[in-house]
C-alpha cells in the first residue's frame, strides 16, 4: 500500500485512512449488532470502542517519542510526518486493551463478557484492514475472518454473551485458520519474511491466539 494518497493539494497518510476506515466499519457493524442484542440497554459499548480506537491511533502515531523523545523539541513537525511502525501499532493496541480493561472494571463488567463482546467489532475491522492494506495478497485472510464472523452467528454464540463462546471461537478460528492459511499464503514479489525458529511473526501470533482459545473456558453448542 502506498504511503500517501494525494487529493488535489492534500497529501493524506494512506495507512491512517485505512485504519480509520476499518475502525468506522467495525464500529458501525458493532453498533448494528448491539442494537439487536440483549446488550442494547446496558453499558455504552460504542463509546468504549471509539475511545479504544483513539488509544490505538495515539499509540501508533506517538509511540516513537518513547524511543526518540528529543524529536519533540528538535523537530516538532515530525509529529505530523512520522509514520508509526508495526511495533508502535502493537503499543497502541496494548494501550487500547488497557483502556478497555479499565473501562470494564470501572463499570463492573465481567472479563469473560468483555472478551465475548469485542470480537463483533474487531473482526469486521480486521476484514476491511486486511483487504485495504494487502490487496490482493490478503484476500485469503480476509475470507477467513469473514468465515469466523459468520460462525459466531451460526453457532448461536452471539446470543450467549458471557459464556466465553464468542471469544473462544474467534481466537481458535483466527489462530488455527490463520496458521493454516499462512502455510499456503503468497507473499509480495521479492518479499522474504523473517523467520524465528522456522516461523514468521504472524504465524507465531496465530499459534498464541490458538493456545489462548484452547485454554479459555467455554461451552460451545451448535444450534
Amino acid at each position: 500500500m502506498s504511503e500517501a494518497i494525494e487529493i488535489g493539494p492534500l497529501r493524506l497518510d494512506a495507512m491512517l485512512l485505512a485504519g480509520l476506515l476499518s475502525a468506522a466499519v467495525g464500529l458501525a457493524l458493532f453498533k448494528f449488532w448491539i442494537s439487536r442484542s440483549s446488550l442494547q440497554n446496558e453499558t455504552n459499548w460504542l463509546d468504549i470502542g471509539l475511545n479504544a480506537v483513539i488509544c490505538t491511533i495515539i499509540g501508533w502515531k506517538l509511540a516513537f517519542l518513547i524511543r526518540d523523545p528529543e524529536i519533540l523539541w528538535e523537530r516538532p513537525s515530525a509529529l505530523l510526518l512520522v509514520r508509526g511502525s508495526g511495533v508502535d501499532t502493537a503499543f497502541g493496541f496494548v494501550l487500547a486493551c488497557a483502556y478497555i480493561g479499565y473501562a470494564g472494571r470501572k463499570r463492573k463488567i465481567p472479563l469473560k463478557k468483555q472478551l465475548d463482546v469485542w470480537p463483533y467489532a474487531i473482526l469486521p475491522g480486521c476484514f476491511v484492514w486486511t483487504l485495504v492494506t494487502d490487496f490482493p495478497y490478503g484476500i485469503p485472510y480476509a475470507l477467513l475472518i469473514a468465515c469466523v464472523y459468520g460462525v459466531l452467528f451460526r453457532t448461536g454464540a452471539s446470543s450467549r454473551i458471557g459464556s466465553g463462546e464468542s471469544a473462544s471461537i474467534s481466537l481458535l478460528g483466527t489462530g488455527i485458520g490463520g496458521l493454516s492459511v499462512s502455510l499456503f499464503a503468497v507473499y509480495h514479489p521479492g518479499t522474504l519474511p523473517a523467520l524465528t525458529l522456522g516461523l514468521t511473526t504472524l504465524q507465531w501470533l496465530f499459534i498464541a491466539l490458538s493456545f489462548i482459545g484452547i485454554f479459555m473456558p467455554r461451552k460451545v453448542r451448535i444450534s
